[in-house]
């Protein structure tokens, strides 16, 4: 009897248990795989199964503690993982069905019927039927049909670019079912010689393409031969093509295709994401226009957001190689996913929200919209750069290992940096350039499993919660949270305590917190919008004429008062304002007030003020209404600032604000405003 072969999400509960370092609940194994306590139950017994028949223990629920594997019994389960078993029958999950069916459709050379489909999937008429239906609607989302003709079978119809881009996006998706043959209408074998054609242009170019890019070109070349409703792009000028470095060696690997579709594979290799670019790639002439975009864009998101970047010229050669590739799939649709971008809209909502607004500067600059896919990976390079607050402790040397792009591995560091202040992120590197890290660090954090004589910790390319608390359940990292936990709250209980009890007291903090670190919950989750923070006493109506830099004053009074910024800080406000002009202007008649966290400001806190006499900042600036803001750090007040940008958006709400005459209207307007945008 063939080895049952494990669903995806079975699988990917085992992956989670083989990581832990102790026991983990069964609420928290739900929370981390989102799904029900009654699925995490049912896939325990489909993982029991698998466990059974491959003669190994088998998992045990324990009461009030939840699952662990022991160590012995984990590397026994992760050999028998890793290994190939001729034997095993792989279970696809109706998720992995309807794309797979859909990648079928697009891939064949033949004719597909319901009979293919059944045997390629395993399962019965019935099934297939009901898979198909979800595969109509899942192309009906990206303007796609399905088609059936008696001697053509079942076709994925419609714009052929949006054909290839779907089963581009769905082929990087399940890349390792691709590349381990699980779905048997895909022969591996027969794009081995385009792969290898693909790393020679790689090499060339000197480029490193981001992992899976090139063997995920190579399964889209066979089509390309086909030459099946061939791929025209409107206002694709090919004479310009022509001229580049990629056409060039495309035309030279592959000088049987069509044109139009090596300008298709050019098109690829221009707009696929790279880790690395040689030193030229920033002197070329024609791409003065990009550095360009990517400076405005700074500009725009350190405006919208109140941050200043400090690593400029860092940020502006991330922004710059990333748009040097990304402009081509904006402007032609060869792109229609983003792996990540549901997982960054997810747990960086407030992030995502404000790169969004920025990138309406970019669409009007380039004629062309920005899909939420592509913010998304404009968020994680703007996230990556907010600066941390500095703290002193000692020093635990980590490496980030990544196989998705810098920009992700940079905002794994920048998440690390942050829940783990005492730690040196010594380096952000791909998977493939792993050489003798045992000198360079004492840990890895990585998003592909690597085998290396140093501990690791798998997680996910955007941490999530769970990831976070596995990050700080980690043996090396647990006790060095504790110890600096226990310090810090030592130091302001200890005057209140007799000096005699001081060994007790730090046992007991220490016994206390080292169960605590175990029911981690992160602060991000905590509620700071606007409508929290602001109050009666922090509004204020002006009724008499009074100049800027005094309107400026007024509006920061209260804060001064609340002790939640230093009189310093309105002076740097003015300063900026005449140094740089108005910049700080949202609308017409709206400024948002603020400056740089070290300018003065002892916690985050924000105040409203209406001039009943607009007050003129320049020929063209008039505030009706001044918004206050002092941010502690570059990324707590970023909630607030979304509900901020939505409340002047709305120019009936600005409209009702400016004619209140007590602070109690101005707070009822702002909070009914905000609650009716929100719903």
């Amino acid at each position: 009897m063939p080895l049952l072969y494990m669903t995806a999400r079975s699988k990917r509960l085992l992956t989670v248990l083989l990581a832990q370092s102790d026991y983990i609940s069964l609420n928290h194994l739900a929370k981390a795989l989102d799904v029900s306590r009654r699925t995490v139950y049912y896939d325990i017994r489909k993982v029991n199964i698998w466990l059974e028949q491959a003669g190994l223990p088998m998992l045990e629920i324990v009461r009030e503690k939840g699952l662990y594997v022991p160590h012995g019994e984990r590397e026994k389960i992760q050999l028998y993982l890793e290994a190939e078993h001729a034997e095993q029958v792989y279970i696809f999950s109706p998720e992995e069905r309807y794309k797979g069916i859909i990648c079928y459709m697009i891939y064949a050379d033949e004719s597909v019927y319901l009979e293919q489909l059944t045997e390629c999937f395993e399962v019965s008429r019935n099934t297939i039927f009901g898979d198909l239906k979800i595969v109509t609607e899942c192309l009906q989302q990206y303007e796609l049909d399905l088609s059936y003709q008696p001697r053509q079978g079942y076709q994925v119809t419609g714009d052929p670019v949006r054909i290839r881009a779907l089963f581009m996006f769905y082929f990087n998706e399940m890349i390792s079912l691709f590349q381990s043959g699980t779905f048997r209408f895909f022969r591996q074998e027969d794009i081995g010689e385009y792969h290898e054609k693909l790393k020679e242009i790689e090499k060339e170019l000197g480029l490193s393409y981001v992992d899976g890019v090139l063997f995920s070109l190579a399964a889209l070349i066979p089509m390309l031969y086909r030459h099946r409703n061939p791929s025209l792009f409107p206002g694709l000028k090919a004479s310009q093509m022509q001229k580049t470095k990629e056409y060039d060696l495309v035309n030279l690997f592959f000088p049987d295709l069509f044109l139009e579709e090596q300008l298709y594979l050019a098109l690829h290799l221009l707009g696929s994401r790279v880790n690395t670019v040689p030193t030229q790639f920033f002197a070329n002439p024609s791409k003065v226009y990009i550095h360009d975009l990517a400076k405005e864009l700074i500009s725009e998101f350190e405006k919208t957001a109140c941050v200043i970047f400090e690593e400029h010229e860092e940020l502006e050669r991330a922004l710059f190689i990333h748009l040097s590739t990304s402009l081509y799939r904006y402007q032609y649709g060869i792109q229609i996913g983003n792996l990540l971008g549901d997982d960054v809209i997810k747990e960086y909502p407030n992030l995502f929200s404000i790169t969004r607004m920025v990138a309406k500067k970019l669409e009007n600059t380039i004629g062309i919209p920005i899909p939420d896919s592509e913010i998304a990976y404009l968020a994680l390079h703007f996230g990556s750069a907010l600066k941390i607050a500095d703290k002193d402790s000692q020093r635990l040397r980590i490496l980030i290992v990544c196989a998705n792009g810098i920009s992700t591995g940079n905002m794994i560091r920048r998440e690390v940096q942050k829940l783990l202040p005492f730690a040196d992120i010594v380096d952000v590197r791909a998977a493939v350039n792993l050489m003798n890290v045992q000198e360079v660090c004492d840990l890895i954090i990585s998003t592909v499993k690597i085998n290396s004589v140093v501990p690791n910790i798998v997680v996910h390319p955007v941490l999530t919660e769970f990831d976070r608390r596995g990050i700080l359940n980690h043996q090396l990292i647990a006790p060095k949270q504790t110890a600096i936990r226990c310090d810090q709250i030592f130091q302001v209980v200890k005057k209140y305590v007799n000096p005699a009890h001081y060994d007790n007291l730090l046992n007991d903090l220490t016994a206390y917190l080292q169960g605590g670190i175990q029911e981690f919950e992160m602060e991000d989750k905590l509620e700071l919008n606007l409508c929290k923070l602001l109050d009666a006493s922090r509004i204020r109506i002006v009724f008499e004429e009074c100049a800027w830099q005094q309107s400026i004053r007024m509006a920061g009074q209260s804060l001064i008062d609340s002790k939640s910024i230093e009189p310093q800080y309105l002076d740097s406000i003015i300063s900026q304002l005449q140094y740089y002009g108005p910049y700080m202007f949202l609308t017409e008649t709206v400024i948002l007030a603020h400056a740089k966290p070290e300018d003065g400001v002892n916690t985050l806190d924000i105040s409203m003020t209406v001039l009943k006499h607009p007050v003129e900042f320049s020929e063209h600036r008039k505030a009706k209404l001044i918004i206050l803001l002092a941010a502690e750090d570059q990324e707590k007040h970023l909630e607030i600032l979304q509900d901020i940008l939505l409340l002047v958006s709305n120019s009936s709400a600005l409209d009702k604000i400016v004619t209140c005459d007590v602070p109690h209207e101005v707070l009822t307007v702002v909070r009914q405003i905000l609650k009716e945008t929100k719903v």
